[in-house]
């Protein structure tokens, strides 16, 4: 493959390759998160484009302000190969910001990291998504967590959604819609607690506002979801209103409703989405949807490491992150595009 000109970074490269540039880091890496095809032919569209990638375990020029901090810092990576917008839209983020700060750092698999948990020894803080799923760190070890519900260590700090904020956003969206009743859509292996405040917040505040609203789990592999999403919607009045529980979910919810000819009918109006996605943009009409800003996040957790290193006998910090609504109506949304 010859591209038309040679690429400026890594989010270039990744836009002519039409994947993520979480992808192209992996491919770079050799990492066996990816399939050898998909990563011999991203690193040879590297090579035949003249791309030369910055090491990501030296130091880089542009140092932070002060003595800049030394030593790895492992980013743990789950070992699914699916696309991931949410692992996807922090992880090069938090990559970039550690290189600011001269900061070495690497990828790590956590499959590797439970065959073999002395290399921890080989790092001095980590980065990572979500819940552990069975990795256990060292009480003290310094770290930052983005999302998650485990119990965090005494020099775990972590930054996440303000649920309480998504979930008025989303009912008072659906509320001024003038629904009836709603549903609330999420896929069961993506929900690791039993009674997650996204979800069961948005079925309390619903009925406080007199509108009936039920949960719709669904599995990651679900032929019925759409004949299911069909049921609902015709058991009842047409008043109807969806919420996604991220943008995996709402691209599911938007697929079964555009499949039945509905999309249109429904959304934005009564569809809302927590999270932005450009796949969810690519839907017309587009969901409304709820931006955690994820790369303002990411760069919060940098932050919040770069301070932890440097006081790590200080109690673990818990960061919300405030939502904003987006109406694919405005033209604020249409900038963001």
């Amino acid at each position: 493959m010859t591209l038309c000109r040679k690429p400026r970074n890594l989010n270039d490269l990744a836009r002519q390759l039409n994947v993520t540039a979480a992808t192209v880091s992996l491919a770079l890496r050799n990492s066996p998160l990816l399939s050898a095809e998909v990563g011999e032919r991203i690193r040879r569209t590297a090579a035949e484009s003249g791309f030369s990638p910055r090491s990501y375990t030296r130091r880089t020029k542009e140092k932070a302000a002060g003595k800049p901090v030394t030593g790895a810092v492992m980013l743990l990576m789950n070992d699914h190969g699916e696309e991931d917008p949410v692992r996807d839209g922090i992880m090069p983020v938090v990559s970039q910001g550690l290189s600011r700060y001269g900061i070495e750092h690497r990828y790590v698999n956590r499959s590797g990291l439970l065959e073999k948990p002395e290399l921890l020894s080989e790092f001095r803080a980590i980065v990572f998504c979500n819940d552990l799923q069975g990795v256990r760190l060292p009480e003290k070890f310094p770290g930052v967590q983005v999302f998650g519900w485990d119990p965090r260590g005494e020099a775990l700090d972590r930054i996440t959604a303000n649920d309480d904020e998504v979930v008025s956003l989303a009912s008072g969206h659906l509320r001024r819609a003038g629904v009836t009743r709603a549903a609330v859509v999420w896929q069961r292996n993506m929900v690791q607690i039993p009674d997650h405040p996204r979800i069961s917040l948005f079925l309390s505040r619903m009925k406080a506002f007199g509108i009936q609203a039920e949960p719709m789990p669904f599995d990651r592999e679900d032929p019925d979801f759409t004949e299911r999403m069909r049921n609902l919607i015709e058991s009842g009045d047409e008043k109807i209103g969806f919420f996604g529980f991220n943008a995996l979910c709402g691209v599911k919810l938007c697929c079964a409703l555009e499949s039945l000819g509905l999309l249109r009918k429904y959304s934005p109006d009564r569809v809302v989405v927590c999270d932005k996605s450009l796949m969810l943009s690519s839907f017309f009409p587009s969901p409304v949807m709820i931006d955690l800003n994820l790369s303002v996040m990411a760069e919060r957790a940098v932050e919040m490491l770069v301070w932890r290193l440097a006081n790590p006998d200080a109690p673990g910090v818990l960061m919300l992150q405030t939502p904003k609504l987006l109406d694919p109506r405005t033209e604020q949304f249409q900038k963001l595009k």
